[in-house]
């Protein structure tokens, strides 16, 4: 079994008294999630180095455009088979940590490797979440931010 890490951060906005989260579309082309990426060479003992180096390669976003959310990290573990070659496949065991963030910029910029990206509502992210770990982790993520004050509807 092949153990890997990635790191990502959940950005949201708010407009007016809605809460809206950014997903990007992959190349594959079917499934949107947030900003995240594998751990490089160099960032084992750094989660956010990670983190805030692929938001940046995959929206343009930088440190200084985003407001962490300090006490919310959350990870998510799953497993799958990847076709390593001749037809031979190989289990992946995958560990996705994920920081919260607010912004204020509406405006990005995909990498290459997306093919689309939006602002969308809660019941829309859920939706467009193709792995249920991914809608269970949009789902905690909303009950936390409609717990806080700020966020009451």
């Amino acid at each position: 079994m092949i153990k890997q890490k990635d790191v990502g951060i959940i950005i949201f906005r708010k407009k007016g008294r809605n809460i809206k989260y950014l997903l990007l579309r992959h190349q594959e082309g079917v499934y949107w999630k947030s900003p995240s990426g594998r751990v490089d060479p160099g960032e084992e003992g750094d989660e956010m180095l990670t983190a805030l180096r692929e938001l940046e390669e995959e929206t343009g976003l930088k440190k200084n455009d985003i407001f962490f959310i300090r006490d919310f990290r959350e990870e998510i573990e799953y497993d799958f088979d990847v076709e390593i070659e001749d037809g031979i496949k190989k289990k992946i065991y995958n560990v996705s940590v994920y920081y919260l963030a607010q912004t204020e910029k509406e405006k990005i910029s995909i990498s290459k490797e997306h093919l689309d990206w939006g602002w969308f509502d809660y019941e829309t992210s859920l939706k467009r979440g193709y792995y249920q770990e991914q809608q269970d982790l949009l789902k905690k993520t909303h009950q936390y931010l409609l717990k806080k004050d700020e966020f009451l509807l």
